[in-house]
């Protein structure tokens, strides 16, 4: 077999190594939490509670997961802790919060999001339940991770549906950008290697900058306007 990288296992990587590797985790972290505050700003007036509450809450499970693992990482490098919770618990807080914020978005066109209701908190024990719900080692993840294939890909799914029908094709692309580099970190997480999560964190961050980019595009078309579809649909119906 011929390889192109060197396959050093995590657990052997030089210490310093690890710790660059942290803080370069923490880029596509903060590419999503720029992207999702932006979604939940221009989402604020558009979903019931019960919709909202989702949304908010698998942003902030998706942020917090990110942010553990990488300390993980750091812990492993500064000071060969191997604190095992900070990595397990991963995959299992994020595929929720993809998977609730998916749920929310469609949602917001069923008919139960009729009438638009402000919401001033947000689903806490859901956080709660869901941040170490990987709290041992199972035998296998494969249930999280269609979850959070699932997930992703019904949120980024329902976010080029919405640029489509707002016109903006540039932003389509760029979550079908997303898309495909989501698909392809699938199959880099199965290189537990030092020197491939560079290039799996690399790809992270085409998938959460495309995330990012998108719902710029969108919010500067007035998503975050309250009547943003209703304006659409009138504008529709005008020309009709």
């Amino acid at each position: 077999m011929i390889t192109f990288l060197t396959e050093t296992p995590l657990g052997e990587a030089p210490g310093w190594g690890m710790a660059l590797q942290a803080i370069y985790d923490l880029v596509p972290v903060c590419l999503f939490l720029a992207g999702g505050v932006i979604m939940l700003r221009c989402f604020y007036n558009k979903m019931v509670k019960g919709a909202y509450a989702l949304l908010a809450s698998g942003s902030v499970m998706i942020f917090v997961a990110g942010v553990l693992k990488a300390m993980h990482k750091l812990l492993l490098g500064i000071a060969s802790i191997d604190y095992v919770i900070l990595d397990k618990q991963f995959t299992s807080t994020q595929s929720l919060g993809f998977l609730v914020i998916f749920l929310a978005l469609v949602g917001m066109f069923t008919k139960h999001n009729k009438n638009y209701t402000k919401v001033r908190t947000i689903s806490l024990p859901l956080i709660l339940a869901a941040a170490f719900a990987e709290a041992k080692v199972y035998e296998s993840s494969l249930p999280f991770i269609v979850i959070m294939v699932i997930g992703a890909t019904g949120m980024l799914i329902m976010l080029t549906y919405m640029a489509f029908r707002m016109k903006k094709p540039g932003a389509a692309v760029l979550f079908i950008i997303s898309i495909l580099a989501m698909v392809s970190m699938g199959y880099l997480s199965t290189k537990r290697y030092y020197e491939w999560a560079w290039i799996q964190i690399s790809v992270n961050i085409i998938y959460q900058g495309g995330f990012l980019l998108g719902m710029m595009m969108l919010k500067s078309a007035g998503l975050g306007d309250e009547d943003a579809f209703l304006r659409e649909s009138k504008e529709a119906e005008a020309i009709k």
